[in-house]
């Protein structure tokens, strides 16, 4: 889910001419997708126009210590079919679709595409952390996020794929 939103930053900081190529990485930043050391490797102007270039293209930008930290929405996926609902992501994607709310916390998205290119073992601590969080939800009357549904069937279903 971060590969296309990867590549299309990396496009743009092929065009930014820096003195070196620049990093980019995931950013360990709650409230950004990507991070980029751009600031530190290209002259101002170039900067300025891969900051106006990215906030064409729907991207939130902030600096912070020399870094890009990089935000954009995350597009839903299609709904993937899931049927084996082992393991603490299974069991989150169960109740989510059991107990359907409104909301998608854009936060919880962020969170698991990162952990979903960080790995399954990222995934699992990030579902065991929402399991309890869920589990609060459900005992006081309070709507889960559902909209964050078809994200972790994607993510289920792509660590499915990767296994061997």
């Amino acid at each position: 889910m971060l590969t296309a939103l990867r590549e299309a930053c990396r496009a743009h900081l092929l065009q930014a001419e820096a003195v070196r190529k620049p990093a980019l990485r995931r950013s360990a930043a709650p409230d950004a997708l990507l991070a980029t050391d751009l600031p530190l490797a290209a002259p101002p102007e170039r900067v300025a126009a891969f900051r106006r270039d990215m906030a064409a293209e729907g991207w939130s930008i902030r600096e912070e210590k020399g870094w890009l930290m990089l935000d954009h929405p995350v597009p839903p996926p299609p709904m993937r079919t899931v049927t084996d609902f082992s393991g603490e992501a299974g069991c989150c994607l169960w109740l989510l679709l059991h107990h359907p709310g409104p909301d998608c916390p854009a936060e919880w998205v962020r969170a698991l595409v990162k952990a979903l290119e960080e790995g399954p073992d990222a995934v699992a601590r990030l579902c065991r952390i929402w399991h309890g969080e869920l589990a609060r939800r459900l005992r006081v009357g309070s709507p889960l996020p559902g909209g964050l549904a078809p994200y972790l069937a994607e993510a289920i279903c792509v660590m499915k794929e990767d296994k061997p």
